[in-house]
């Protein structure tokens, strides 16, 4: 975890470094992050449609603890062992596992967060309603998979590929955002 808020590598100027993670929370959330370095030490992070400008201040007043200024305002964020951060002492968020996405060379971060083939993605925000398959099937490209309620509206989910469902990450009733990987296809 302090990869992605503490290491901040000497760049040469004019070079930005731009690494994608998913971070997940231990209530089952995931959250799709592009993190863009720069030299000018004002960092560029995107969680969901949100955009923060992250500025590294120095280290806090004990240990695992950083100060961050974002969009602005002057954050202290504790790193605890168990992957739980907190932002100025009061608000938190716990992380039960973060992975960074590798990303080839001229790869687009929205090519990426779209999902590699197979990976299907949420479109919207809003809650799995139904999911129409498991683990193992075999699907044919067009079949419906899931359905997601937004706004008091369903939305089908339909396969664009042939293949076998590898992984269900999602379970009926679970909140999903724009982007979050639904189910893997092979």
């Amino acid at each position: 975890m302090e990869n992605l808020w503490y290491h901040i590598p000497i760049l040469s100027k004019g070079v930005v470094v731009m690494r994608l993670f998913r971070l997940y929370s231990e209530l089952g959330d995931m959250y799709l992050v592009s993190y863009e370095q720069s030299n000018n030490s004002l960092d560029k992070i995107k969680i969901g449609d949100k955009n923060y400008e992250v500025k590294y201040l120095g280290s806090g007043n004990r240990e695992n603890e950083y100060l961050f200024e974002i969009n602005g305002k002057k954050y202290y964020v504790f790193i605890e062992s168990d992957g739980t951060l907190i932002f100025n002492h009061q608000d938190f968020l716990r992380l039960d596992k973060v992975t960074e996405i590798p990303i080839k060379g001229e790869e687009r971060v929205e090519e990426i967060i779209r999902g590699k083939e197979g990976e299907i993605v949420s479109p919207l925000f809003g809650r799995v309603v139904k999911i129409r398959v498991k683990e193992g099937d075999a699907v044919n490209k067009g079949q419906p998979l899931l359905s997601i309620e937004a706004m008091k509206a369903e939305t089908v989910i339909s396969s664009p590929i042939g293949g076998i469902v590898q992984k269900i990450l999602i379970k009926e009733g679970q909140g999903v955002k724009k982007g979050d990987i639904l189910i893997v296809i092979k």
